[in-house]
């Protein structure tokens, strides 16, 4: 059993014992999900909540509220729900597709390669070399960063007040990005 902690835990909401609340993912999930099924192997379980008793609590426990968790879900997935590389190439950005990625471009810089091939988000093959491999890394890194840099200025207009909706959190991480974060990682 694992100890409380109101930013990744589980709630049944009133009557709905199919679905539960996930404060990691700021949403209900089946009680199919992953995340929810360890959990229960952990030996935990949801407590029946009503929904607005679940509001006050995260007001009174967790600083912004639902808002801060929800931004922080926004941040998670759209880190995680992959990218087209300026080549065209779509590719995964999940943690293990990052790794991987990071991995590539640390092999890459000890030993230079000729090619090696490259399965992309939609299954295609690229045989991409060392210059390929390391941009790659360079968009992934960039993306990452975008992510992180979102949802800090997010959190931030949260405290200020001057965000106070979901819909202008959704807003925020579907606006492109600018034209400095792209260039954030650039050497001179």
């Amino acid at each position: 059993m694992r100890q409380f902690d109101i930013r990744d835990w589980y709630w049944f909401i009133a009557d709905d014992r199919d679905n539960v609340w996930s404060s990691l993912k700021a949403a209900s999930v089946p009680i199919s999900d992953e995340g929810y099924q360890a959990f229960v192997a952990g030996g935990n379980s949801a407590a029946p909540i009503e929904f607005a008793d679940l509001r006050a609590m995260f007001a009174e426990h967790y600083p912004g509220g639902m808002l801060d968790t929800y931004t922080a879900s926004k941040r998670w997935q759209k880190e995680q729900a992959g990218i087209t590389l300026a080549s065209g190439m779509p590719i995964r950005t999940d943690d293990r597709s990052q790794a991987k990625i990071t991995g590539t471009y640390t092999a890459v810089k000890v030993k230079p390669i000729a090619t090696t091939p490259w399965h992309a988000a939609d299954g295609t093959v690229h045989q991409l070399d060392a210059a390929q491999i390391e941009q790659m890394n360079v968009e992934l890194l960039t993306h990452i960063n975008n992510c992180f840099s979102v949802s800090a200025d997010v959190l931030a207009e949260i405290d200020a007040g001057t965000i106070t909706t979901r819909d202008q959190i959704d807003a925020a991480f579907a606006a492109p990005i600018t034209q400095a974060r792209k260039d954030w990682l650039k050497v001179d």
